[in-house]
């Protein structure tokens, strides 16, 4: 099953609702998702966060 970098985005922004993310990391986390969306849809969302936070 295929999964489009913009399903990838919507759980992305609600698993950041759900735990409060800033905004600002919201919108790098997506960018990060926009480059490689193949890579984000085998990866967690845990992984994603530390990658964008340093």
């Amino acid at each position: 099953m295929d999964i489009s970098a913009e399903e990838i985005k919507e759980f992305w922004r609600g698993w950041c609702l759900r735990r409060k993310i800033a905004p600002e990391l919201v919108a790098k986390g997506e960018a990060v998702i926009e480059k490689d969306p193949e890579r984000w849809a085998d990866e967690t969302m845990d992984q994603l966060l530390e990658l964008i936070r340093g």
